[in-house]
Formats: structure tokens, sequence, C-alpha cells
């Protein structure tokens, strides 16, 4: 397995910009690549092989060609470096769908739209300046009139519909990071999903083709007179449109594929495998300890626990420094550390599951049933079920504890009641809750968001207390068992209660769901846990101080 070793001088900003630095640098780097791909095949001349490379390399470093793609390439650098804060910093999520709403207009969200128009645009620009027949967005005709050629206006603006469709269709739905199962080299990822990015580029790119060629045939025309109006330009001869089809296919195609190309990058650097120095080496360094419990860098504690399960499963080496003493002293302190850091992660985490839950249950609750009460002046009206001496008994109750209610109060109740009726009736009807009502369901988005790194931490803790039962010469690890065993229980008792939620279930939810898949894998990952230390200790459980609830469990868990 290929990992990097980050040493004690590093922070947590060191290492993300060491990643993002890498990751910026290939992005650009590709869209080089692409334009040289575009004019290697631009440029084909099977019959001159010698003039077809010859005439390549020299459109490639002409000085034409650099004054369109300096400025291209400083976009997609400033594209690239916004685009990296979705995935290090810590994800805010509404709850509202107000807040949705304005999140989406954020002025961020509103540069990058910007940008992703400009890299459109300017990409369709680019392309075409290289030569052909759409090389230029004017021509001279008619003498020394211009004229407007409309086949470049058409590709164009398909380009700027395409940087707009992007960013409306796939930039905000998607901005997760996937950790792949086993970890490869970069070549190797790169080689794997080269071609699969290709066939999703050339599918995806099907749709805003599709969009654009509708919109402009209902308003092109109109956008066509009017800026040859505009800039008093004549009207140009209408080329070939079946050939302008195909080239709209391609720069699409060509657009997504950089888009996606970018996402690679990032997703190939920020999750490569990090060694996190188990222990302190000075007061100023940083240790997996502190790495794990870094919420403000999600993609740090997110490495920092993936490094913890993959020293606990194959790292005999690196496990042995939790089985040490210091010295002098003899006191187990980077275990404790370690420990400490796992048990506060995963209660934080069992308490936001606990609180997002019961808000779930509270709004998919049924409102209890008011049993109908007669009225206070029908109370003391003899009940002919009861006998003579309990009317009496009831007659006093009702004269003694029976209030009287003034009319009054009464009305003002009544009225009250009407107008919170009222106000109710008014917010559905106008929206108000739709737009301001609270969304639940993003209290358990965010749960589960950080799954993952619940996954690696269990299973970390859990083979790590597995492996101490061969390896912990001084049994320091045994005395925390009841401690990890009580936590984990307790997080898979708020995980069962998610199979209650009806928005997570598979007939809702759907199998392709993030968050119905994620509940599934974290489950399976907490109860494998629980199973893996109940097989290794269990002829020694009953040793343990575990209460009697969390006991029965364990037995469900392990029998099952």
């Amino acid at each position: 397995m290929n990992s990097n070793l980050i040493t004690n001088t590093f922070t947590f900003k060191d290492l993300l910009l060491k990643k993002l630095y890498y990751s910026v640098i290939c992005s650009v780097f590709s869209q080089l690549i692409v334009l040289l791909t575009y004019v290697f095949i631009s440029n084909i001349n099977i019959a001159h092989p010698s003039d077809w490379i010859l005439s390549t390399v020299n459109t490639f470093l002409s000085l034409s060609t650099w004054l369109f793609v300096i400025p291209f390439i400083t976009i997609i650098f400033a594209q690239s470096i916004i685009c990296s804060k979705d995935y290090i910093s810590k994800p805010s999520y509404c709850s509202t769908r107000f807040q949705q709403f304005i999140s989406a207009f954020s002025i961020r969200n509103l540069i990058l739209l910007v940008l992703n128009i400009i890299v459109g645009t300017a990409s369709v620009w680019m392309f075409l300046s290289l030569g052909g027949e759409h090389q230029n967005l004017t021509s001279i005709c008619k003498g020394q009139s211009y004229c407007l050629n409309e086949g470049s206006l058409y590709l164009i603006s398909s380009g700027l519909w395409t940087g707009f469709y992007y960013f409306a269709k796939v930039y905000i739905s998607e901005k997760h990071l996937e950790f792949p199962v086993i970890h490869q080299n970069k070549v190797l990822q790169f080689k794997s999903q080269l071609i699969p990015l290709i066939k999703e580029s050339l599918i995806k790119s099907v749709w805003p083709l599709f969009y654009f060629v509708f919109l402009y045939t209902l308003w092109g025309n109109m956008f066509y007179q009017n800026l040859r109006a505009t800039f008093g330009l004549l009207e140009g001869e209408t080329s070939d449109r079946s050939f302008i089809y195909l080239k709209l296919w391609m720069f699409s195609t060509i657009y997504y594929f950089n888009m996606n190309m970018m996402r690679f990058f990032f997703n190939v650097f920020l999750t490569e495998p990090v060694e996190f120095p188990p222990c302190k080496q000075t007061d100023d360094s940083l240790c997996l300890q502190d790495f794990i419990h870094t919420s403000d860098f999600p993609i740090v504690q997110n490495l920092a626990c993936l490094d913890l399960s993959n020293l606990a499963q194959w790292s005999k080496q690196r496990r042995q420094v939790f089985f040490t003493l210091s010295q002098p002293g003899g006191h187990p302190h980077i275990w404790n550390s370690l420990v400490e850091s796992v048990l506060r992660l995963l209660t934080e985490y069992t308490e936001l599951l606990s609180k997002s839950t019961e808000s779930m249950e509270r709004v998919s609750k049924p409102l209890p049933q008011v049993p109908i009460q007669s009225p206070i002046k029908y109370q003391n009206l003899r009940n002919m079920s009861c006998s003579s001496d309990m009317m009496t008994d009831i007659v006093d109750i009702t004269h003694t504890s029976v209030p009287v209610i003034s009319s009054v109060k009464a009305a003002t109740d009544k009225l009250q009641e009407k107008i919170t009726n009222m106000f109710g009736i008014l917010k559905v009807l106008l929206g108000i809750n739709f737009l301001f009502g609270e969304l639940p369901q993003a209290n358990i988005q965010k749960c589960l968001a950080n799954g993952l790194t619940i996954i690696w931490t269990c299973q970390g803790i859990s083979d790590l207390a597995c492996a101490s039962i061969m390896e912990d010469k001084y049994g320091i690890v045994q005395k925390d068992i009841p401690a990890i065993v009580n936590t984990l229980v307790k997080l898979k008792q708020n995980l069962d209660k998610l199979n209650k939620i009806s928005a997570l279930s598979k007939k809702i939810a759907g199998y392709d769901d993030f968050n119905y898949k994620m509940k599934g894998a974290v489950s399976a990952a907490v109860k494998r846990s629980l199973f893996n230390i109940c097989r290794t200790f269990g002829k020694f459980m009953s040793e343990f101080p575990l209460n009697k609830d969390v006991a029965l469990y364990l037995q469900t868990i392990y029998k099952s």
C-alpha cells in the first residue's frame, strides 16, 4: 500500500496545501494535454505523417494559440483554487428550504457560476481560433463590410450554455470525495478511470446539447438579428448545421471531460492515505490523536481515521507504539490519548445522531388524540350508571374541584384558538411552512455525511483492541475495553433507530441514495466491530464490568 509519511513539522494547512498544489497543477496540465490532442486530431494528415506532426507542433507553439491559452489557463487555475474549498472546508447544512435557496445564491457560488460560464465560452473560442470555417466571429463580405458568422456565434453561445448547465446541474449537487475501497497508486487510478470518464462525458454532454438546440430554435434567430443590428453587421451565410451539431457535441464533451478531470485529480490527491505520527516528538508537534479530532478540516480528520484503520489492520510495527509505556514513569500516555480522542469522537457523533432521530420522530409521530370531555356546565348531571353513594361523592368533588370559568376568559381563549388556527392555515396556503419549516432530515444527512470517519474509527479501535490480546504484553488496552464496548453499543442502538425513519427506507430513498447506503455501511461497521471484540474476548467478556443491558445486547449481536 502506497502512502505518504507526514513529519512532525507539518500542520493541518501544510498537508492540505501540499495536496491542493498537486491537484491544481495536474488540472491545469490536463487542459494542455486536451488542447494538444485536439490540435493533433484537427491537423490529421495520414498521407504525410511528418507534415502532420510538424503542423501540430507549430500550431500548438504559435503565439496566436498561446494568446488564447494563457488567459484560459489562468481562469482554470482560479476556478480550481475556488473549487478546492468545497473539498477541504467544513460543509454547511441548511435546515430550511429558504436557507438552501439563499445558499445557492451566495457570493461564492455566483463567482463560480461566472467562472464556469467564462470557461465554457473561452474553451470553445480557443478551439475555434486554431483554424477552420468558424475561426472568426465576423468575416469580410460584400466588399469592405463585415458579416456576423452565425455558426461561430452558435458554437460560442453553446459554450456559455454548457458552463451554466454544468454548474446548475452537476456542480451544486455533487461535492463529496469518494475514498476507494482498495487504494491504488495514481497511475493505476488514472488508467482505470480515463475510459469511464470519457464515456461519462460523451453521454452527459448530450443533455446540454439537446436543451441548447431547443432554446436556440426558439430564440436564437431573435438573438442573432439583435446582435447583428446592434453592431451594424450584415447577415452572413448559413452554415451546415449537421457539421455544427457534431462540433457542438465535441466541445460539450471536452468541457465535461475537463471538469470531470479536475474533480478526479482533487479526489485522487486528497484521498491519498497519509501516515500520521502516533506520538509527539516535541510539545508543539502534532500526532495522530490530534488529527482525529480535527473537525474544522474534515478531509484531515478522514485521513487520520483512515490511517488508524490501516495501521490497526496492517501495520504491526506501528501498533506496537500504542502498546508501550513511557519511560520513565511507566504510563500508557500514547494509548490513553488515542482512546480518549476516539471515544470523544464517537460520543459526539452518537449525541448528534440521537438529537437528529428524536427530531425526526417528533415530526413523524401523530398528534395525540385528546378525549372528548363534556362541558363544565353539564358535569353535575346525574350519571344513571352510578350508584347513589357514588353520585354523592361525585357531586361533592365537582362542587369543590371544578373552577368557575368566567365567560370573558372563555371567549378570549376561543378567539385566541381561532386566530392560531387561522395563522396555521395561512402558513400552509402561503407556503411559509414549506419555505421556513425546519427540515429534520438535514440533521440526519449531516450525521451520515461523516459516516466514513465513524466506520474507520470503529474498525481501527476494535482492531487495536483485538490485536492487544496477543501483542499488548502490559495489558494496558484491556482496562478500556468496557468503555469502548459501551460506546459502540450506544452508537449501534442509536443507529438502529434510523430504521424507524420512513425517509431512510429503501422504498422511499432507493438503493442509490447516499443517506440510505451510508446508514447501512455505518451500522454494519459498528456491528462488525462489536462482533470482533466479542469473538476475540469471548472467554473473558464475563470478567469485564458491563451492565446487564449491554451484555444482553452483545449476545444478540454475537449470536446473529
